[in-house]
């Protein structure tokens, strides 16, 4: 239950992550559609007013402007606001101005002169103001036009003051006719309640129909998402019971190969990480708390004479080229000894490529199997008391050895080596005084050839048999066997005891004392019998065979 929590916690959300980014999408949608539709709505509306506005005050200037408002600022100048406000030539421009005004939308008008004070305005008590810091005004002076909408209850940046409904100020220049420079500014005033309530109304048509058609996609949508999160849902509950019966199987499976005393080992392939079971520590020396889960190289501690023999299987298994991953080798241990195993192993997780990803194996160990085979193999090609090669070793070396020979063009040479007196040695002495002097005869032996390319075999008893290979000619076996018999001839200490023995030893070399196994045996056979027959301790050659007889 607490891993089911966990993973559901874990879990991917869509049907919440979709309400979330979803309502905040729609709600940014509808708030810039909103904003959209009024900023255009607003726009259209002030060039329309500002239009109408510049087309007034041309009209006003056409039909005023020589004949009343030059004369007003004429009469203006010097004079109190108080005096301005009351003055007959203000009213009289009054007038005509309310009959220009009569049946448009034009709110109010004003007019300034080129210091900005207000000389004319259809709201009498504001005729004498000093607008010069009127912003409005001062880019009129300039000769630009402006328009600004104040709402009711705002602060207008033109006017400086507060309106008590929605208006649409423009300041329009005046330009003389005859110069060409500004003479004036007016000050144009629409009433625009109307038209931006109703753009009011209409912007929140278009927002409440863009939230309804939304509000339906997201209906639809989240029935789609709902279905797709309940799979998703489901899905994840499916991958859990599976993961949940694949931990239940592994563990069950590394339970049963740790029972039947394997070691099992757990390797991540991408990061290298190896988890390895208590068993697989025993088998190397190490402490349960040692070797815990770690980064580890495939062949950190892999023989070297065995490391391209295991990299060339793992690549075979992963190419597919091989069922499964086995193999022998030797592995290091804890106190550096080198321990021989059975490793085998299998693919367990791959990506969508194929490529592995996880790998599981065991690890079994095989120093006792290994040193039964060793031992067994010792004892087919080898003499058990001297360590030398036996009888079928000898037999196969030889016929390797000719082989070579003939290949290389080579001569090869055949030692048959009898000790002399051998036999009193076991009858005063015990059989154990023998081995032992067998032994030594063997090591002195060995000490007289190149161990490399020679053989030194035990034939049974006392008698011996020494490969020569590579020889350029027959002397040099002759050589070599002169140097046995010496050494041989050198007293040997066994048990305190003083022993000396002889050696009578036949050469035979090919291909001159026979082309095959058989007729070299016999020519170095029969050349080691009549060393004997001469006076024992002494080497004879065997003599050259005629062609036929080869």
């Amino acid at each position: 239950m607490v891993n089911a929590t966990a993973s559901d916690k874990g879990d991917f959300k869509l049907l919440r992550y979709f309400t979330t980014a979803s309502l905040v999408a729609f709600l940014v949608v509808a708030v810039l559609l909103g904003y959209v539709f009024r900023k255009l709505a607003i726009d259209g509306l002030l060039s329309g007013y500002e239009n109408e506005h510049v087309n007034h005050a041309k009209i006003i200037a056409n039909e005023m402007w020589d004949r009343d408002f030059v004369p007003l600022l004429a009469a203006s100048a010097g004079k109190s606001a108080i005096e301005l406000q009351t003055e007959p030539q203000t009213l009289v421009v009054h007038s005509k101005v309310l009959r220009l005004l009569s049946g448009t939308k034009i709110f109010k008008i004003k007019v300034y002169d080129l210091k900005g004070m207000t000389i004319y305005s259809t709201e009498l008590k504001q005729i004498g103001e000093d607008k010069h810091n009127n912003a409005g005004v001062m880019d009129g002076l300039r000769g630009v036009s402006g328009s600004e909408l104040v709402h009711q209850d705002t602060f207008s940046a033109f006017e400086g003051e507060v309106q008590n409904r929605d208006l649409v100020e423009t300041y329009v220049p005046r330009y003389d006719p005859v110069s060409g420079k500004v003479s004036g500014v007016f000050e144009i005033y629409g009433d625009a309640t109307l038209l931006v309530a109703e753009i009011d109304q209409r912007q929140r048509l278009v927002v409440g129909a863009v939230v309804g058609l939304l509000a339906l996609l997201y209906l639809a949508l989240s029935v789609i998402v709902k279905r797709a999160q309940d799979h998703i849902d489901e899905q994840n509950r499916e991958r859990e019971k599976v993961q949940q019966a694949l931990g239940l199987s592994e563990e069950r499976w590394k339970f049963a190969l740790e029972g039947a005393g394997d070691g099992v080992w757990d390797r991540n392939l991408q990061t290298g990480k190896v988890v390895f079971s208590k068993r697989y520590k025993e088998i190397y020396g190490f402490a349960e708390n040692e070797l815990e889960a770690r980064n580890e190289s495939w062949d950190a501690r892999v023989h070297p004479d065995d490391l391209a023999r295991v990299e060339a299987d793992r690549a075979a298994y992963f190419r597919g080229e091989k069922p499964s991953y086995v193999n022998e080798r030797r592995m290091q241990c804890r106190d550096g000894s080198w321990k021989w195993i059975l490793s085998r192993g299998m693919v367990v997780a791959r990506d969508a490529q194929g490529k592995p990803l996880r790998m599981i194996g065991t690890h079994t160990d095989i120093s006792e199997r290994k040193a039964l085979e060793e031992r067994l193999q010792q004892l087919a090609h080898f003499d058990v008391l001297t360590g030398l090669s036996n009888r079928a070793l000898f037999s196969d070396r030889l016929r390797q050895g000719l082989a070579k020979a003939r290949r290389d063009k080579k001569r090869m040479g055949l030692l048959m080596i009898d000790l002399d007196e051998f036999k009193p040695v076991n009858d005063m002495h015990g059989h154990h005084v023998g081995d032992l002097l067998l032994k030594e005869v063997a090591r002195r032996m060995l000490e007289c050839v190149r161990r490399e390319t020679d053989t030194v075999a035990r034939l049974g008893g006392d008698e011996f048999v020494v490969i020569l290979s590579g020889l350029e000619k027959a002397q040099d076996a002759l050589d070599v066997a002169e140097k046995i018999r010496y050494r041989l001839n050198q007293t040997i200490e066994i048990a305190g005891l003083q022993l000396k023995v002889s050696s009578s030893t036949g050469v035979a070399v090919f291909p001159e004392h026979g082309a095959d196994e058989v007729l070299l045996l016999k020519s170095a056979d029969e050349a080691m019998y009549r060393a004997k027959e001469n006076g024992r301790n002494r080497v004879e050659l065997a003599p050259d065979l005629v062609l036929g007889a080869q």
